[in-house]
């Protein structure tokens, strides 16, 4: 069976906060992108170590760090050696926080993906020499908002590295916003099955064929959630599920949803996420 999981600023950047609820809906994970409005990449020494000692108080486990590696232009050589130095921190504050899984990307979209594949494949070799070397494991997620969006992209990627650092970190809903249309579920997860290695969950709805999706809350969209998380008992997936809610009673801006993290990101979060963890529930 799968762990239920929430990215700790989809709740708050107040720890209190993230474990009261947390502490209500029996989740047995947290998923650290920013907490204490500081990037997990930026935190210091001494916030990891409170942070790890609130989790093992709680007898919650981090269930992997989530920086915004390759959230950048393939095409500057600067941003990817500065991300180089993101990856290797993060995988530092994720070894002492206890987790070994750090979420990655692809690179924001621009040049279409068959026009520079093979540079994305390659950007991927000092990676996963990083990520041998520390233990690690990289989960690329299907991003809307760069290069590899749907579960079929996302196959053909992890197939193509073809490295066991690197798996696939599952999103159905992002495959939704992306421009090729894929139907996440049965579709999109079809394609992914047995690469996955983590997986997210939120929900979004189109309100005509050709428009595109608006976020709502979990089980209120397109996504078929109850089908998703059934065919993942069926396949005895026993890792995390994040809910990643991105939902709020008032939009977020898209430059916001785009590089997700700080006090902007989080407000009202609370509230949209405990809402999400109850419909959750329900499906359940």
């Amino acid at each position: 069976m799968y762990r239920r999981s929430v990215i700790t600023d989809e709740i708050s950047q107040d720890l209190n906060v993230v474990l009261e609820v947390s502490r209500a809906f029996h989740l047995e994970g947290l998923e650290i992108r920013s907490i204490w409005d500081t990037r997990v990449d930026q935190l210091s020494t001494a916030q990891v170590d409170r942070l790890r000692e609130a989790a093992d108080a709680e007898g919650i486990a981090i269930a992997a760090v989530a920086p915004p590696f390759y959230k950048c232009d393939i095409a500057s050589p600067k941003e990817r050696q500065e991300h180089l130095d993101i990856l290797r921190r993060t995988i530092d504050v994720g070894q002492r926080l206890g987790t070994n899984l750090v979420r990655t990307f692809t690179f924001w979209k621009g040049p279409k993906l068959n026009d520079v594949w093979d540079q994305v494949v390659d950007a991927y070799v000092e990676p996963v020499e990083i990520a041998r070397k520390a233990g690690a494991t990289l989960a690329v997620e299907n991003e809307y908002a760069c290069l590899v969006g749907t579960g079929r992209e996302l196959a053909r990627f992890v197939a193509a590295v073809s490295q066991p650092e690197v798996r696939a970190l599952w999103d159905p809903c992002n495959a939704l916003f992306d421009s090729e249309g894929e139907a996440p579920f049965p579709t999109g997860y079809d394609a992914v099955r047995g690469q996955y290695v983590h997986v997210h969950l939120k929900d979004a709805k189109r309100t005509t064929p050709e428009s595109k999706p608006v976020l709502t809350p979990l089980g209120e969209g397109q996504i078929d959630i109850a089908g998703q998380l059934a065919a993942l008992v069926a396949d005895r997936y026993d890792g995390f599920i994040s809910l990643e809610t991105h939902w709020r009673p008032q939009a977020l801006d898209e430059s916001t949803v785009r590089l997700p993290g700080g006090q902007a990101f989080s407000e009202k979060a609370a509230q949209a996420t405990i809402y999400c963890l109850k419909k959750w529930d329900e499906l359940m």
